[in-house]
């Protein structure tokens, strides 16, 4: 019987243990999450000093959380914002070795690209913008035309046509679709119309 109670006793113990552990967690993760909500609505509001200090703050108090990691990817928006390339780059870099699977990969991989860009680096920026056009979502038109706008600025003119062309094949009615033609134009081409939907006249009342 003593056995049995002091196991008892041990088991409520591990219990109670594990519950303030729980608890705790729980508690901890509210408050990062309103610093994160604090801070990207600094981000938002253009306070980029007091944005910056929490985000920092967040992803060396929080790294095994998700809100900490993404605060890596928020404050390098907020250098990227203030003309800050090299800095921005460095939390680009940390964010997407933490962060292999998140579903804001394309979104960083198109700013990392934006960050190369920015510093003049062409060719890494290209190779930032082809991972991001390989990632379905929103992101994905947006890095299949800086491709082709890497390719222009290294001088790979017939390189960069292709890309251009491919882009207008492929997205034939993007909001971009006037720049890229006048890009085209620029390089002496002058890309083909997409043949406009065949109307379907309706049967005539009898």
């Amino acid at each position: 019987m003593t056995e049995v109670l002091l196991g008892a006793a041990g088991l409520l113990v591990l219990v109670a243990i594990a519950l303030g552990l729980y608890y705790y967690e729980a508690r901890q993760g509210r408050a990062a999450s309103a610093r994160f909500d604090q801070a990207i609505s600094d981000l938002e509001g253009g306070k980029y000093d007091a944005a910056q200090k929490e985000l920092s703050s967040l992803a060396a108090d929080e790294p095994h959380r998700a809100v900490g990691r993404l605060a890596n990817l928020y404050l390098a928006t907020a250098y990227l914002a203030q003309k800050e390339p090299a800095k921005a780059l460095d939390m680009l870099l940390r964010y997407l070795a933490q962060n292999d699977a998140s579903i804001f990969r394309g979104v960083a991989l198109n700013d990392l690209a934006v960050t190369y860009e920015e510093l003049g680096d062409y060719k890494q920026a290209e190779d930032a913008y082809r991972q991001a056009s390989k990632i379905e979502g929103p992101e994905q038109a947006r890095a299949e035309l800086g491709i082709a706008r890497m390719l222009q600025k290294q001088g790979k003119r017939a390189e960069a046509i292709a890309a251009y062309g491919g882009f207008l094949g492929q997205h034939p009615y993007a909001p971009e679709r006037t720049v890229v033609m006048e890009t085209l134009a620029g390089l002496g081409v002058a890309p083909a119309t997409p043949p406009m939907p065949r109307l379907i006249k309706p049967p005539s009342a009898p």
